[in-house]
């Protein structure tokens, strides 16, 4: 009886365990995704990835030259970005100061020689972009751009002395390309002066657009 008894209780193991094999291979079958993606590796080209951290520049627009009229002002800029959002910027602009409405009331008074007129100045600036964004010429094409603000010293060459200027504005930018943009913005220009009598600090205004490339 006893070695019946143990004959039925293996004969129960071997049918659980045959019964619960096709459980754990189909548990293992789950674990598995239903579709398999088939990726490739793609090698990549090093030279290729877009590095471009110079930008040089020229532009054209005009100046406010405080008690000297307004005047036509040219130049150009070279731009180091350190990052997306910081950029150093190093400027030169060149214009001629017109006359006062004192020259112009006394008549052959003449306050300034002509080579005194010639107005000059270089700046290195600090700038940073608020924000950045697209604007959207169709439905389906965008430009990315850029309104940033930009602030720095130098100094200006006019009326026979060198004055140390500082300088601060704001400007809009426009990636026509990768490695092609437009430039709108607007500067102030701060220097003491007394050419006129006692000395005052001069408030000039720059208003420009130019194109640069990214190299």
């Amino acid at each position: 009886m006893e070695n019946r008894t143990k004959h039925l209780f293996l004969n129960g193991l071997c049918l659980s365990a045959a019964l619960l094999m096709p459980v754990g291979a189909m548990a293992a079958d789950d674990d598995r995704p239903l579709i398999e993606s088939d990726v490739t590796p793609v090698p990549v080209d090093e030279s290729l990835i877009d590095t471009e951290n110079f930008e040089v520049g020229a532009f054209v627009g005009f100046l406010t030259i405080e008690d000297f009229e307004s005047s036509v002002v040219y130049g150009g800029k070279l731009t180091y970005h350190l990052s997306e959002s910081f950029f150093f910027e190093a400027g030169v602009g060149f214009a001629e100061a017109g006359e006062t409405s004192f020259e112009k009331l006394a008549g052959n008074v003449e306050v300034l020689t002509e080579d005194e007129r010639d107005y000059t100045y270089y700046n290195i600036n600090l700038g940073y972009n608020v924000l950045p964004g697209e604007a959207f010429l169709t439905e389906n094409y965008a430009f990315n751009t850029n309104f940033y603000l930009i602030a720095g010293a130098g100094a200006t060459d006019f009326a026979g002395d060198t004055r140390f200027t500082v300088n601060a504005g704001a400007g809009y930018q426009v990636l026509l390309t990768d490695s092609v943009a437009v430039h709108l913005g607007v500067r102030q220009h701060f220097y003491r002066i007394d050419v006129l009598g006692s000395e005052k600090t001069s408030i000039n205004t720059e208003v420009s657009s130019g194109l640069s490339v990214f190299f």
